[in-house]
């Protein structure tokens, strides 16, 4: 079984990819990464987080070919999906956890990672200049969320849920993936990733700020309108307030 993670940028993707990373690994599972180098899958996926940046024809059915001999692992994306994945959803090969957030809270912190990303980085968003900017690029984003939500075979998680009933989450996930895994495991990793703890011991959680609603306190008020008329139908379908 492959368990594919995705989310909107800055809507705790790495956090979460761990998380569930953690929750495999203990049922009986593999590090993706161990399973690129071990399956010589490189060229499909990459970077220290079993990364697939597309889930195109070409990438996906590379990618989820270890699962065809008995591995089971989880890979990490932000990508849209396409046809072949509802393919390998419906039939089971594959199950989906997506993770969505307030757009004007991503669109936030976009902005200001972009003011102090290391220069190795390389996301697409680093460019952006303006809230303006930021709106014509969450576009896909938004596409993304409006096709995975209705996905079979998929987990929706709202990031805001997450930060206030983590551990009812955590409980969501492992029934989801159908998980064996026995109450100290679980509990250790709850713990590991609870909201608002940072790395230590080795571990990155990638968990920063983790504030819900901080746009509104820092965008002007002409950023909040220009937000508002922009997002007003997708925020209500969404859940949040406009």
């Amino acid at each position: 079984m492959v368990i594919i993670n995705i989310g909107m940028p800055r809507s705790g993707t790495l956090w979460r990819y761990k998380l569930i990373r953690d929750l495999v690994i203990a049922g009986g599972g593999t590090d993706g990464v161990k399973i690129r180098k071990k399956y010589f899958l490189q060229p499909f996926i990459s970077g220290l987080n079993a990364d697939i940046n597309t889930l195109s024809y070409k990438r996906l059915p590379a990618a989820i070919y270890p699962s065809i001999l008995g591995e089971t692992y989880v890979l990490n994306t932000h990508a849209h999906p396409q046809p072949i994945t509802e393919y390998f959803l419906r039939r089971g090969r594959i199950k989906a956890i997506y993770g969505y957030r307030d757009p004007r809270d991503c669109i936030l912190s976009m902005l200001e990672y972009s003011d102090r990303a290391k220069p190795q980085y390389s996301a697409g968003f680093l460019q952006l200049k303006d809230v303006k900017d930021a709106v014509k690029y969450m576009d896909i984003y938004l596409y993304a969320w409006e096709h995975w939500s209705a996905m079979p075979g998929t987990l929706v998680l709202k990031y805001e849920n997450l930060l206030e009933n983590f551990e009812d989450v955590v409980d969501q996930i492992i029934v989801h993936l159908e998980l064996g895994i026995s109450p100290k495991e679980q509990a250790e990793i709850t713990e590991r990733y609870l909201p608002q703890q940072r790395s230590k011991d080795g571990v990155a959680t990638h968990f920063e700020k983790g504030v819900a609603h901080r746009f509104r306190q820092e965008f002007n008020q002409e950023e909040l309108a220009y937000l508002a008329g922009q997002y007003a139908p997708v925020l209500e379908r969404m859940g949040y307030e406009i």
